[in-house]
């Protein structure tokens, strides 16, 4: 297995978090997207349900000049239904933007959990880095601390003489 040095690592770490970073950011968008879609579609279904009331309350109204009833009322039947087709389909398309919706959270939840991963992958690698920088200074200092205590000893022994 080869090994890589410690800041090559890093930077491969904080690559591969800056990434996923992006990722997330990148899957944010796309739901933000999924639910202004959702919520166009709502108003549309809103509208549609608004604008079939209001044909329905119009209904009885006398029709124009020169348009026999039975004409009118069949005319303002049959666009009421069609009314009521478009809503049965943009309820569809709405039920079909909620599925789009609820994939696009779960790739979002996925890839904050992978980011969430990467990020304390590297923070326990940088970790690791502090803790083996005490350790060299540890390490360093008692050489220190040894050497001066053998010059110390060595002075002494000197001046006091071999005995």
């Amino acid at each position: 297995m080869k090994r890589y040095p410690l800041h090559t690592l890093l930077q491969l770490r904080a690559h591969r978090v800056e990434t996923a970073r992006m990722l997330v950011l990148e899957r944010q968008r796309q739901v933000q997207e999924k639910k202004d879609a959702c919520t166009r579609i709502q108003g549309e279904i809103d509208a549609i349900r608004d604008e079939r009331a209001a044909q329905r309350l119009r209904l009885m109204d006398p029709p124009p000049p020169g348009v026999p009833w039975p004409m009118a009322m069949s005319q303002r039947e049959s666009h009421i239904d069609h009314l009521g087709e478009l809503g049965v389909a943009a309820q569809q398309r709405l039920q079909e933007a909620q599925g789009k919706l609820r994939e696009a959270e779960a790739a979002l939840d996925e890839s904050r959990k992978a980011f969430f991963r990467a990020k304390a992958r590297l923070d326990a690698l940088e970790k690791r880095k502090d803790l083996w920088r005490k350790e060299q200074n540890l390490q360093h200092q008692r050489r220190e601390e040894a050497l001066t205590a053998d010059l110390m000893l060595a002075q002494r022994q000197q001046t006091n003489g071999p005995f």
